[in-house]
């Protein structure tokens, strides 16, 4: 029999957030969804017992946000950390501002809207029900790739947090999960490559390989992508494979620690481990040679 949760999903409103949500409540769980702006509720499932404003990145908001499902009456027993971005580019263009940005949002925002949800998920645990932390993490928070260099080590920064987080918090009858989907079809990656300034696509050192880059990434999202982008398409999971994912850690009784998402989130991490170090770098710069 399932036990019934009470979640907190951030970062609702769109892709793999908006299809947890919408499994959540389909398998009967009692799903607050958030988003960070007023307008981007609309876009979140009707299913929802609650939908919130919240912004992972401003304190008083995630304290609003929370003081809100209290005086709900509702006591949450899962934390949904979703909300996230990526920065793309080479590590020498992305500026200061552009990588504090990426950390504040995938990292410090992730952090402090952990620690202010511990105490409520504490509250609910006991030895027969455990508490539980759902983080997604990435492919890309174990294996690093060209141009995603920012976006991946904010990714190791949640992998390094949230192990050692999951010890911390094991006596307290509190599981931490990471959910590490390789290539998802969906529109996080245009999204992505709008933090990418086109000037860059003209820079004399990186813009012709930049070029290759983006090029490949639209053409895996198209009908019939060709080359490269081919391989990656037919390896890409969906929204619903890593809604489906978190799901089953949601209502296992001995949730594992990592969920990888995809065959490429499960062989990529190993062979990088066991492939040359300049062999692994050749095969993964031939793809963006322009």
């Amino acid at each position: 029999m399932t036990v019934r949760q009470t979640l907190l999903i951030t970062g609702a409103s769109s892709g793999i957030g908006k299809e947890i949500a919408v499994l959540a409540v389909a398998r009967g769980h009692t799903v607050v969804a958030s988003a960070p702006t007023q307008d981007l509720l609309a876009d979140i499932p009707g299913s929802a017992s609650m939908k919130l404003v919240l912004d992972i990145c401003d304190q008083s908001s995630i304290e609003h946000a929370l003081e809100n499902i209290d005086q709900a009456g509702l006591h949450l027993t899962c934390l949904i950390n979703n909300a996230g971005y990526a920065q793309p580019g080479p590590i020498e263009l992305v500026d200061d501002e552009q990588v504090r940005r990426q950390f504040e949002v995938n990292v410090f925002g992730t952090l402090a809207m952990t620690r202010a949800t511990l105490p409520r998920l504490r509250e609910q645990s006991s030895p027969d029900r455990h508490g539980l932390i759902i983080t997604m993490s990435s492919m890309l928070g174990l294996v690093s790739s060209p141009y995603q260099g920012i976006y991946a080590a904010s990714k190791h920064a949640l992998e390094g947090a949230f192990s050692a987080l999951r010890m911390e918090v094991r006596a307290h009858n509190i599981d931490v999960v990471l959910i590490e989907p390789g290539w998802i079809s969906t529109h996080f990656l245009k999204t992505a490559m709008a933090h990418a300034p086109l000037k860059w696509l003209e820079h004399k050192v990186y813009g012709p390989s930049l070029k290759a880059y983006f090029a490949m990434t639209n053409d895996a999202e198209t009908e019939n992508p060709g080359g490269a982008a081919k391989i990656a398409a037919s390896l890409a999971g969906t929204p619903q494979d890593v809604a489906a994912t978190v799901i089953r850690a949601l209502e296992s009784k001995n949730p594992k620690a990592h969920y990888p998402v995809t065959a490429m989130a499960r062989w990529m991490p190993k062979l990088a481990r066991i492939v040359p170090t300049r062999l692994w770098d050749k095969l993964q710069t031939r793809q963006i040679s322009p």
